[in-house]
């Protein structure tokens, strides 16, 4: 009887409603994420392990290689259950990794969503950052280049103001011990003095003196980063899009994917109990 059964299984088998197509469209989506996420991870740990010596506990959770070790991480994580689920055709793994793309849609949905109409708290807490983050500026390597990097790209300075500066000790308007005292980075002066790495020292003290708009950037990075959303909102919201089309076809996918895989096995169970009743 047990021959019997293993002919009619493979029989029931030749008979497949699961489009190989969708299969490997879903196999290469998960894949090409399960690769960019362990890159992540390779690149935010290469990072992190470079600034061994230069980061507190304070500002762990700050670390830009720690960030992106962590997405890098999250990435691949999902990414393997879609890598697995369709190379199996698991449903477990299939219908997990479904939740989990949905669950990140709608957490990006809800993050644009506060973004918008919780703008003065979100500024707080961004504001907050920022300061640790310029606390943090001389001690911290990758936090250093990440803030030159944000005012060199928005030609800001500090956080809300040029006065932010005063909360690192070495640019403080009251250490005057330090020769960058009363000062701002070089990445706070006009392009044309980017070359001078101590343009921007001693900027503050001789602020009535002369004009400072004509040697430095004056405005704060939040209200720089404000407008620069606010003047290029038609690129960010095709950024959007292009960034959130892909998940959307990813999850309707796998809907149809699940519902082919259901459909094949309630075609070869139907197939198996007809043939055994037949016996």
């Amino acid at each position: 009887m047990e021959p019997e059964k293993e002919t009619i299984l493979a029989q029931a088998t030749n008979e497949t409603v699961v489009s190989k197509r969708l299969k490997f469209l879903l196999l290469a989506f998960s894949f090409f994420f399960w690769f960019c996420g362990a890159l992540f991870c390779a690149i935010g740990a290469y990072v992190v392990s470079q600034s061994i010596g230069y980061q507190e506990l304070s500002d762990f959770a700050m670390d830009p290689g720690i960030i992106i070790t962590l997405l890098g991480f999250t990435v691949f994580v999902l990414s393997t259950f879609g890598v697995l689920g369709s190379l199996r055709e698991n449903l477990c793994l299939l219908r997990a990794y479904k939740y989990m793309l949905l669950g990140t849609l709608v957490f990006e949905l809800f993050c644009a969503f506060v973004g918008f109409a919780f703008w003065p708290e979100l500024k707080k807490v961004i504001d907050k950052g920022l300061t640790n983050a310029i606390e943090k500026y001389t001690e911290n390597t990758d936090l250093r280049n990440m803030i030159d990097l944000l005012q060199r790209q928005l030609q800001c300075c500090g956080s809300l103001t040029i006065d932010d500066w005063d909360s690192n000790p070495y640019f403080s308007c009251h250490m005057k011990e330090s020769y960058k005292w009363c000062g701002v980075p070089w990445s706070c002066c006009h392009t044309k003095y980017h070359r001078n790495r101590q343009c921007g020292y001693g900027m503050r003290k001789d602020r009535a003196k002369f004009n400072l708009a004509n040697e430095i950037h004056v405005v704060g990075c939040l209200d720089k980063g404000f407008e620069f959303f606010r003047n290029n909102m038609g690129m960010i919201a095709g950024l959007c899009i292009t960034l959130t089309f892909p998940l959307i076809c990813a999850i309707f996918m796998l809907h149809f994917f699940i519902k082919q895989i259901q459909r094949q096995i309630f075609i070869n169970g139907g197939f198996v109990k007809g043939q055994m009743e037949k016996q």
